[in-house]
């Protein structure tokens, strides 16, 4: 017997049939260390320093400290790698990739007969993020499993939802979550009791079976921002920008969990899901330069408005699951061509830098970046579509606000040659109860992994060369580690708060190691 039948997909699919995340929202609203290989070795701290495109980046208001019109272009090489630990058992996951990382013009427009007055415009892209990574983890003699998360989501579907509908259950009113339909679908899920009335779920698993679970993913992608920038330099001494910015965001993932049966039989889910779109940002910034050796920015980035659309398709592979007839269930899957369409709204950020200028010989540098995560936003893109009032409620019950620290130095050894040394330091936003795992966590489609990330730690270092006055080379190398939480699926929690349904973390270490080069040109 085969309790999934498939169906045309509907030209337009609501959101309410997916359900969102709040690591979604994260995922897409958190940026990294980018920019130039100078701005780069430095930490990143160019908010108050300009006449970088890192810093312009930061603070569009860097653009007007120009004196000379420039191109400039980069490349990087990343060495990532990510050790699961899961109980008692490690794996270690690598790749590479070479990616072009920035590349920018800025044109230097004097007013006047002196350098005290100009007016100067700009374009710079730069990759916010790159999502390229793979990681892997499995354990042995797990207590709980996949298919007791998908009984418990589906708890209080009537029996006859499945009946009445015959077979046609992912778009059908009142239907569970998606991968509440998949389970029953692949026999992962049974009836408890009476089936005339029944509306409770449980596992095929025998009482105190246990599973060995593995999951491994692969990510892909990028955010990439266009700015367009404005700014103008004031006597020498202020300095004022704005900056209109595109971006674009193109996230891939395929994930495959697997669990082997105690007692025999298991499953394999595999899912592939996508996310496409574009976003609207506008940037104001400000330098003050009270005196030549010193300089003090202020910048604002408004939120970033994004249109995007999910793409999204989950398979499970039943291997030996009785199929209520004497024989075994066949694989599952959701709608061939499901997507959804939606509006999404970062957070907005706000940064306050300072920096000295030692004379020819050496500079300081220091970024202090706030961002209320909390204020991350889905709405509707059509007027009769679902209105995420449940999503947007634990976005700002889960995130809070978060900080950034960016750190920097460069000594000028020689008018040619300089070092350059640097930190900075991203802290997380969770709220600590969904930090602790005391509070569930919705997860996209029947994708029901997700990754709790840590704070993020860089560390910089880099020289730069010029050749000539006008051409220069810059390079950086760049250590980033992070401590990150992965789950299998979400913990679920009795009305009094107690932990229905367990769920052990697999502890990630990550770290990459990039190099990047940049070459630059001024007239």
């Amino acid at each position: 017997m085969k309790r999934n039948l498939f169906i045309l997909v509907a030209l337009f699919v609501s959101i309410s049939l997916f359900g969102q995340g709040e690591i979604d929202a994260y995922r897409i609203s958190k940026k990294e260390l980018s920019g130039t290989a100078r701005g780069q070795a430095m930490g990143g701290a160019f908010g108050a320093l300009g006449g970088d495109v890192t810093g312009v980046s930061i603070n569009p208001a860097g653009i007007g400290v120009y004196h000379s019109s420039e191109v400039i272009f980069n490349a990087g090489l990343t060495f990532n790698n990510t050790k699961a630990t899961f109980e008692n058992s490690e794996e270690s996951k690598g790749n590479a990739s070479v990616n072009c990382d920035n590349f920018a013009y800025i044109g230097y427009y004097p007013l006047g007969n002196d350098d005290r007055f100009s007016l100067n415009f700009g374009f710079n892209y730069n990759r916010l993020k790159n999502f390229d990574r793979k990681y892997k983890t499995s354990g042995k003699g797990m207590t709980t499993s996949l298919t007791d998360y998908m009984a418990d989501i589906t708890n209080g579907t009537p029996y006859n939802f499945f009946t009445k509908n015959n077979g046609d259950y992912y778009y059908a009113d009142g239907h569970p979550r998606w991968l509440g339909i998949l389970g029953w679908s692949g026999f992962l899920i049974n009836p408890s009791g009476n089936t005339s009335y029944n509306d409770d779920y449980v596992s095929p698993l025998t009482e105190g079976e246990k599973v060995d679970p593995s999951l491994e993913v692969r990510e892909r992608g990028s955010i990439g921002a266009y700015d367009f920038t404005l700014g103008t330099n004031i006597n020498n001494r202020l300095y004022l920008g704005t900056s209109l910015t595109y971006t674009d965001i193109s996230y891939v993932t395929e994930t495959s969990y697997n669990e082997n049966f105690e007692h025999g039989g298991g499953f394999k889910l595999v899912n592939d899901y996508n996310t496409e779109g574009s976003g609207l940002q506008v940037k104001l910034g400000l330098i003050f330069k009270p005196v030549d050796a010193f300089r003090i920015g202020l910048s604002y980035h408004s939120p970033t408005w994004y249109t995007l659309t999910d793409y999204f398709q989950g398979t499970v592979y039943p291997n030996r699951i009785p199929d209520g007839d004497g024989g075994w269930a066949d694989n599952t899957a959701t709608p061939n061509g499901a997507y959804q369409e939606y509006r999404f709204k970062t957070p907005d950020v706000w940064t306050l830098s300072a920096a000295a200028v030692l004379g020819g010989f050496a500079i300081l540098s220091l970024d202090y970046e706030y961002t209320d995560y909390s204020m991350m936003k889905f709405s509707k893109q059509n007027i009769n579509d679902y209105d995420f009032e449940y999503e947007n409620g634990d976005v700002k019950s889960h995130f809070k606000g978060a900080s950034t620290v960016r750190a920097g130095a460069e000594f000028r050894f020689t008018p040619q040659f300089s070092g350059r040394i640097g930190c900075a330091w991203m802290q997380n936003p969770y709220d600590q109860d969904y930090k602790n795992n005391k509070k569930e966590v919705m997860t996209i489609g029947t994708i029901p992994n997700y990754t709790l990330e840590g704070d993020v730690l860089y560390l910089t270092t880099g020289i730069g060369y010029r050749f000539t006055p006008q051409f220069y080379m810059d390079f950086a190398l760049i250590y980033r580690t992070q401590q990150d939480e992965l789950h299998f699926y979400s913990p679920l929690f009795n009305g009094d708060g107690s932990v229905y349904l367990a769920s052990a973390p697999t502890k990630m270490a990550n770290r990459s190691v990039k190099t990047l080069v940049t070459l630059g040109y001024k007239f």
